[in-house]
């Protein structure tokens, strides 16, 4: 019981939205969003509907049991739409990070491209300010006042500026500490919304079984229709 609580709480502590990005946005809910436009031709084609039946192939003149080519055509256009609202939510509500990458390796190597210190101040900030969830996160302020000195200029904002900050020395001497820094802030982001993320997995789910149905049972019916040949 006690391993079971405690493998509850580690999924619920790593549930987050980066796990589950091929499943709610790979290549077939991308091109799920066609449906909503095309679906009446796929619903009402009763060539399209006579070419599912596969005669030929399963025997379905002499089958008396299973799915005809008008209801798999029902199970594939309505998993498709299924498929396209829980991607269509995905994009509305998966995490702002996001943005600069939908996996932590992405993410970081982005971020360390591109931020500049203000960026990083605002993550010591939220840092500080919300607490840490990782271990990383619990860096100490004397590591982020090291990096703050190394990487900006004395009397920054004021007419008596000195240009001594060396930016990419910063960065290559406190390595260790902006990948901290960024993996906290992408893990906190990645857990936002989860309920939204729970959301979109039932309806990715229940589409993927709305598609898995007509293929399962062709299959059941070629096998059989291969045995009955055989016999």
């Amino acid at each position: 019981m006690r391993n079971i609580k405690s493998s509850l709480q580690t999924f619920i502590y790593n549930y987050q939205w980066s796990d589950y990005v091929v499943y709610i946005d790979g290549w077939i809910p991308k091109l799920a969003f066609s449906v909503p436009i095309l679906g009446y031709l796929i619903l009402f084609n009763d060539t399209t509907s006579d070419f599912l039946i596969f005669q030929q192939l399963a025997n379905e003149q002499i089958s008396s049991f299973g799915l005809n080519g008008v209801q798999r055509l029902r199970l594939l256009y309505f998993g498709l739409i299924f498929l396209g609202i829980s991607n269509f939510i995905y994009r509305i509500k998966k995490p702002y990070q996001f943005k600069f990458g939908s996996n932590y390796m992405d993410y970081s190597r982005c971020c360390l491209e591109t931020f500049t210190l203000g960026d990083y101040i605002e993550i010591h900030h939220q840092i500080r300010r919300n607490g840490h969830l990782t271990r990383g996160g619990n860096y100490y302020d004397s590591e982020w006042d090291g990096f703050r000195n190394a990487a900006s200029n004395t009397d920054e904002g004021k007419n008596t500026v000195v240009r001594d900050g060396d930016w990419e020395a910063a960065k290559k001497q406190h390595g260790g500490l902006l990948r901290d820094m960024l993996y906290e802030n992408f893990f906190r982001s990645d857990r936002g919304r989860r309920g939204w993320l729970t959301f979109c997995l039932l309806l990715s789910s229940l589409g993927y079984f709305c598609l898995l149905c007509p293929s399962f049972d062709l299959f059941i019916k070629v096998l059989l229709s291969m045995i009955g040949v055989q016999s």
